[in-house]
């Protein structure tokens, strides 16, 4: 026995879309979505300040292999 399908029409997919749109409208605070995306820039904001910050407290990793070398060289001169 098969089953009798209805026509899906443009009109009628805009109408479901339009539904579904109210529905989460309704659903979502937008207060609060606006509050975390606010606070999510602010850590992204500290995350780059981290980040160019690095090299005031690290050597770059040319500088330490230079350093390394001579001092590998001293102590070879010692012995």
């Amino acid at each position: 026995m098969q089953k009798k399908t209805k026509k899906v029409t443009t009109d009628d997919l805009a109408i479901m879309v339009a539904k579904g749109f109210e529905n989460t409208a309704t659903k979502t605070d937008m207060g609060e979505v606006k509050k975390d995306i606010k606070e999510l820039k602010e850590n992204v904001k500290d995350i780059k300040k981290d980040i160019l910050n690095l090299g005031d407290r690290f050597v770059s990793f040319h500088t330490f292999d230079s350093l390394a070398n001579r001092v590998k060289v001293l102590e070879e001169k010692k012995k």
